[in-house]
């Protein structure tokens, strides 16, 4: 018995929605994943919809096609001319908020280690190395997200899920503590001489960028790399 043969426009019609069949397509083979609970209404955790061609996904995924000959082959994808590579999806396919989110993350980590060291030694070296650390983490902070918004567009098509919405919300905490700091810095250079009761609300702050920076690194990690 020949299998049925999909056109990318009817598969979409199989998108789980209202009841309907879920079904998608990796390569040039089209699978049933109805009995999935973990393809309920269609999604696969939040960020993958049902209806499409999913091979590049399957790519990036922690788990490869293999895990779809559990379920049942319904039909095969018909092959049609690609369209040709604009150039966004040049650039999204190198991956730019991958490579750009290690500076901003290495600056929010550091910025309080080396203010720690100047509390523990005096040494003002330490503390304008601080400043000059926290200067570069403000300038990395909006291509960061500028990178981040443009791969979540073309990537992952602007879906909204708890992830993306935490990582969005870091993302502003992050820019925000950092622009403070900065600013708290450059009007008042002595902010950590003398130890003061702002002295230590001003590394607290600081402290906190490194937490923000760390929580960021888990919400995309979990982006990434969710089965």
């Amino acid at each position: 018995m020949s299998r049925k043969l999909f056109t990318k426009s009817e598969l979409k019609n199989y998108d789980g929605e209202d009841g309907k069949p879920i079904y998608v397509a990796v390569g040039s083979k089209v699978y049933d994943l109805s009995d999935s609970r973990l393809w309920a209404g269609g999604r696969h955790m939040g960020t993958h919809s049902a209806g499409a061609e999913l091979s590049g996904s399957i790519e990036n995924a922690p788990h490869g096609a293999e895990v779809l000959s559990r379920f049942p082959l319904v039909g095969e994808l018909a092959s049609e001319e690609p369209a040709p590579e604009t150039l966004a999806q040049r650039i999204a396919d190198l991956y730019p908020h991958s490579i750009i989110i290690h500076f901003p993350i290495a600056f929010s980590t550091t910025v309080s280690l080396f203010s720690i060291l100047y509390l523990l030694t005096g040494e003002a070296s330490f503390e304008l190395a601080s400043y000059y650390v926290l200067a570069l983490g403000l300038l990395a902070s909006p291509f960061c997200g500028l990178s981040g918004v443009f791969s979540w567009r073309m990537k992952y098509r602007a879906v909204r899920n708890d992830a993306f919405s935490r990582k969005i919300w870091l993302t502003v905490a992050l820019m925000g503590v950092t622009t403070v700091c900065f600013v708290w810095r450059f009007l008042d250079p002595t902010v950590l001489v003398g130890e003061t009761s702002m002295s230590y609300v001003y590394l607290v702050m600081q402290i906190g960028l490194a937490l923000i920076a760390a929580l960021l690194g888990h919400t995309g990690g979990k982006i990434v790399f969710s089965k």
